[in-house]
């Protein structure tokens, strides 16, 4: 009886500990967030991007190509509540919430175990992992539980919605289309092993997402987020060119090179320390030099395969096989292990965990307490250091900014504004907010496309300038407003009426002014 109350308790908990001090941990919205909540807000009122595409698959946003499922999903939420950061984090922390129930279902029906069952539910619900990038506006966290449910429906032999939901995935997050042919592979597997009769519907969400795929890729916006990750970077070339001086060209070239980065990073994921000590090196998805999973895990996951071992059926060779290639998106770009690329990775390894518990039920309610006890008395005041730590990386202050310009907006006549920490102008759109129209027809707007980026220098009243250049200004003609970096304004032109600071209290813009 127990039992039955403990899932809902996970589940709430879990909630809880997504919602929980959501507006100020992390400490501000990022520039990817901000650029997926206004293109979502702007299809909802224009039916096109900022760019001025008509509901597009791929979505330009700075030259990363953003693909489409996060935004459109999030298009309700901003319709109901408008655009704050509430409505554009929502479907992140849901999905995260969500992924605690998917687990719990994909271990019972694994083990037919409920106490299993509601420690994998335990694991996501109170993970560092799973509650940091559940509060990030991420289109990887979305995919994870997309991917998720995939499988589950997968090893439950539903095939349409197990295609149904792989098809969304190819349309979140790019991990999703590396993986395609070896979900493919899954599904051939299960189609033989179990004998079932192919039926035409089960496969059509499937083949209009693939010939969808086709499409896309005859267009260089489909791979350009992967050119921008690549191991075959101008950086690998020249280090293959300097190589060649020593070796034989069959020992050195793109080929040997690749298969022996991407090796390297492949069994990087394996290094028990990503999961239990370090975790990765990409602080804005993980905190610096802690676990992605509580340390005394590690002897669970050990167990873990025992059980496998002695338990190998078609659900759990799906399982081992999906747990060894989801490193594989991380492992062929750049910066691996990459939490984000590796995201499915750490999900398995997660659900496997939880079957290294099988000779625990005795202590269950003390497991399931020190979960919880160890994200609220560990995670949470790490959680705090690191965004008072990391709020530059965060782009903190852009919201106080755009406060300042919209109170301010009428007695200025122009906008000078440092492009030094992102893209400040999509900053301005998402705060204000602008009206997407206006802004997509913007006689004044300016910009040009160059290292792989789409670089916005004018729109309106506003001008962008690197902060190298600031200084170089000549003296502006009409009132102006400057926001810049510390310091960084010739002080013969401009006067400072104000500072604004990062939470570690160092100086992060100056507002100055030109009469």
């Amino acid at each position: 009886m127990k039992n039955k109350f403990l899932l809902p308790i996970i589940i709430l908990l879990g909630l809880f500990l997504r919602l929980w001090q959501l507006p100020n941990l992390p400490p501000s919205l990022n520039w990817d967030e901000v650029s997926l909540g206004y293109n979502a807000y702007s299809i909802l009122k224009t039916g096109r991007d900022e760019w001025g595409t008509k509901l597009p698959l791929i979505f330009r946003a700075y030259g990363d190509y953003k693909l489409p499922v996060y935004i459109y999903a999030s298009i309700p939420f901003i319709a109901l509540f408008g655009l704050n950061l509430w409505t554009v984090k929502i479907i992140s922390v849901l999905a995260g919430t969500a992924l605690i129930y998917i687990a719990y279902l994909t271990v019972k029906k694994i083990t037919k175990n409920q106490f299993l069952s509601l420690v994998a539910a335990a694991l996501i619900a109170f993970s560092p992992w799973s509650i940091f990038l559940s509060r990030i506006a991420l289109e990887a966290n979305l995919f994870l539980f997309l991917f998720a449910t995939c499988f589950y429906f997968l090893i439950s032999k539903k095939l349409l919605l197990s295609n149904l939901f792989f098809s969304l995935c190819l349309f979140t997050y790019n991990s999703s289309r590396v993986l395609l042919p070896f979900y493919l592979l899954a599904l051939i597997y299960i189609l033989f092993k179990e004998k079932i009769k192919i039926k035409f519907l089960d496969f059509l969400p499937l083949i209009i997402s693939l010939l969808i795929l086709i499409f896309q890729f005859s267009n260089q916006s489909a791979t350009a987020r992967y050119q921008r990750v690549s191991l075959l970077d101008q950086g690998a070339i020249n280090r293959i060119n300097e190589l060649r001086s020593t070796y034989p060209r069959f020992l050195v070239n793109k080929a040997t090179y690749f298969t022996y980065q991407a090796s390297k990073n492949y069994l990087a994921h394996f290094n028990p320390f990503y999961l239990f000590k370090t975790g990765a090196s990409h602080y804005q998805f993980n905190i610096p030099n802690f676990p992605l999973l509580f340390p005394f895990l590690f002897i669970f996951l050990v167990l873990a395969f025992y059980y496998l071992s002695t338990h190998l059926n078609t659900i759990n060779y799906l399982l081992i096989f999906f747990f060894l290639v989801s490193p594989i998106p991380s492992a062929i770009t750049r910066d691996a292990p990459h939490i984000l690329r590796s995201l499915t990775f750490v999900y398995f390894a997660t659900i496997i965990i939880a079957l290294g518990f099988s000779r625990f039920k005795e202590q269950a309610l003390l497991i399931l307490t020190l979960l919880f006890l160890g994200a609220t008395s560990f995670f949470w005041p790490k959680y705090r250091q690191y965004s008072l730590t990391y709020s530059q990386s965060w782009q903190y202050g852009y919201s106080q900014i755009v406060d300042y310009l919209k109170s301010n907006y009428q007695h200025f006549d122009h906008f000078i504004i440092s492009k030094k920490y992102g893209e400040a102008h999509e900053f301005i759109l998402f705060y204000w907010p602008w009206d997407p129209q206006h802004y997509q027809q913007d006689p004044h707007k300016k910009w040009n496309f160059h290292s792989d980026w789409y670089w916005l220098d004018a729109f309106d009243k506003f001008t962008f300038i690197d902060d190298r250049n600031i200084k170089k200004l000549a003296t502006p003609t009409g009132k102006t407003l400057l926001i810049t970096s510390p310091g960084n304004y010739n002080q013969h032109n401009f006067q400072k009426i104000n500072t604004i600071y990062f939470l570690d209290h160092s100086p992060a813009f100056d507002i100055v002014t030109h009469e």
